[in-house]
C-alpha cells in the first residue's frame, strides 16, 4: 500500500501499530485532526479507528507487535482480539463490525 509518495502516521493501539497513509494536504489534515481527538483523551478502539479511516478514505495497514513490557497473557488475549478483528474485517457483512 505504501509506495513512497505520501506521508505516513502511527498510531499505537496496546499491541496494534495502525499506518495511516497521507497522500493529500486534506489528508494530512484529517489525520491531524484525528490526533487531537485521541489526544484530548477521547477513547478509540480498532473498530473506531478503521471506521474512521473507512469514513475518511483514508488507506491503513495493522500490524500486531509482542510486547515485552505485558504480560504473556495479556500479549496473548490482544493477539487473540488482533486476530478476531482481522476475521471480522474479512467478513464485514457479518453484522459484528459495523459503525455504533
Amino acid at each position: 500500500m505504501y509506495n513512497g509518495d505520501c506521508e505516513v502516521y502511527i498510531i499505537r493501539y496496546f499491541n496494534v501499530w495502525f499506518y495511516l497513509f497521507a497522500k493529500t494536504e486534506t489528508d494530512n489534515y484529517k489525520i491531524k485532526m484525528l490526533g487531537e481527538h485521541i489526544s484530548a483523551g477521547n477513547s478509540m478502539k480498532m473498530k473506531d479507528i478503521h471506521w474512521w479511516c473507512t469514513r475518511h478514505s483514508i488507506k491503513y495497514q495493522m500490524e500486531f507487535e509482542y510486547r515485552k513490557e505485558y504480560p504473556i497473557r495479556a500479549n496473548i488475549w490482544n493477539f487473540y482480539s488482533y486476530c478476531r478483528f482481522k476475521l471480522a474485517m474479512s467478513y464485514p457483512n457479518s453484522g459484528r463490525m459495523g459503525p455504533k
